[in-house]
């Protein structure tokens, strides 16, 4: 319920669109200001102010109220406050509602890949929303099987062959390992272009149906894709667009692993956006739709989603049983289990790092020491935007056993190869380490470090 007010406002046009009190926006705000590393005491008070006209905004408030809304920056300087409100209400609707058959997935794909769905409004979905995505996606998994229309293949000599669409697939192969090394600011126009081919792929090329069940496939993780390099690039609305249409795919295609990775992707953006609970929600659908033919490397996967969810909201046994259990479900994964090629980068070093971050989160270093430390020695020399996240989080865990030359050491480790991805979410971990020295702000040696962090972008 909203608050009564100036009804004449584009902000109280987009509570009544998404259901929201203004403590509810507040809250919104502020998880997209925790999500660029930093911290806001917006409350109800504030976003009353702005409704009704008594103060405008800063540029600054208004990209992180963009963020929160899904809106892109952009638009805040093109249109101005308060009129780039406008774009926050009723973008999504397309998208969300849009029937789960073969029919609406090629609808969806259609709009997303041709911008007949307007992603600048694209509205972020949390709390019973997302779980209803959640529920239609393992209602369409359980559904009769069906597949998208294709053009008649029989005499078509140029149709797509079962070897051309494995080619596809090793084009996605080889963006998600130059994602581990450049970022998703860098390359989510790349994957969207190749996401916008396959889909017109789908609609008009000749193909058997076989060939176009693995063809809706690799289109499933093309859109995780996407989703995951603007999650990378903070352009959660768009993320989230993508994510969902991915979800669909993955019902097309009667995948429920595909569809299961979507989820425990889109657990970790609930996370850093501030919607633990959402995370949950996500992880536990996934888990009743996996069946027999779930891998132990993937099971896994979804344990240590659970115990990062967990450790945010303080909840330290459930952490540790999420993580145990993450731990002996990939010792399971022997080197012969055949596992879909898109977990190859969940391994020990990945779990380690996992654990790690979940121990900070719940302020006990002397725990989370040991995994960094084996995280930063064994993890993949090509994975940059994780090794600098690892560096950012053992700045952290040295701040709070009081080593600050250790932490600053630690912390310009992760700015140098910060510039090397640009990632917003890797930055976001770096401020969040440097906001924890703000007793030391004057020290010479933070000093220095903030000369070096005033270099980045993000």
């Amino acid at each position: 319920m909203t608050d009564r007010g100036d009804r004449s406002h584009p902000l109280d046009a987009v509570l009544t669109d998404r259901g929201l009190s203004l403590a509810g926006l507040a809250e919104l705000f502020r998880a997209a200001v925790a999500a660029r590393g930093l911290r806001s005491g917006a409350d109800r008070n504030l976003m009353w102010k702005w409704k009704t006209g008594r103060r405008v905004p800063t540029e600054e408030s208004q990209w992180y109220l963009a963020d929160a809304l899904g809106v892109p920056r952009e638009l805040v300087l093109e249109l101005g406050w308060p009129e780039w409100l406008r774009h926050a209400v009723a973008g999504s609707r397309s998208v969300l509602d849009v029937a789960w058959s073969a029919t609406g997935m090629v609808r969806v794909l259609r709009g997303i890949a041709g911008g007949r769905v307007d992603r600048r409004g694209f509205m972020f979905v949390t709390g019973g929303a997302l779980s209803g995505v959640a529920a239609s996606w393992a209602g369409a998994l359980e559904g009769a099987s069906s597949s998208p229309a294709a053009p008649d293949a029989a005499d078509d000599p140029g149709r797509l062959s079962a070897a051309t669409v494995d080619r596809v697939g090793h084009r996605l192969a080889e963006l998600r390992h130059l994602d581990d090394a450049l970022g998703g600011a860098r390359l989510h126009q790349l994957a969207v272009a190749e996401f916008g081919w396959l889909t017109q792929l789908v609609e008009t090329a000749g193909y058997e149906t076989p060939t176009g069940r693995r063809l809706v496939g690799l289109i499933t993780e093309a859109a995780r894709l996407c989703g995951w390099l603007h999650f990378d690039a903070a352009h959660h609305a768009a993320a989230q667009s993508y994510y969902i249409a991915g979800l669909r795919c993955s019902a097309t295609a009667k995948d429920p692993l595909a569809g299961a990775h979507i989820l425990a992707c889109m657990s970790l953006q609930a996370m850093r956006t501030g919607h633990d609970q959402d995370a949950v929600n996500l992880i536990d659908s996934a888990h009743q739709q996996l069946g027999r033919d779930a891998t132990p490397r993937l099971r896994a996967l979804l344990a240590s989603r659970k115990a990062r969810a967990h450790a945010r909201a303080g909840e330290a046994a459930a952490c540790g049983r999420a993580l145990n259990s993450a731990e002996r479900l990939l010792d399971a994964a022997s080197p012969g289990t055949r596992e879909p090629d898109w977990i190859y980068y969940f391994d020990d070093a990945e779990l380690a790092a996992t654990a790690g971050g979940c121990w900070i989160a719940l302020r006990q270093p002397a725990r989370a020491r040991p995994l960094l430390d084996t995280a930063l020695h064994t993890i993949d020399p090509s994975f940059v935007r994780d090794r600098t996240v690892l560096h950012a989080q053992s700045a952290d865990v040295y701040l709070q056993d009081g080593e600050l030359d250790l932490a600053c050491e630690e912390l310009g480790s992760a700015v140098d190869l910060a510039h090397r991805t640009g990632s917003v979410l890797s930055i976001s971990y770096i401020r969040q380490a440097r906001q924890a020295m703000s007793r030391y702000d004057r020290e010479t040696r933070v000093r220095e470090l903030d000369r070096r962090l005033a270099t980045l972008a993000a």
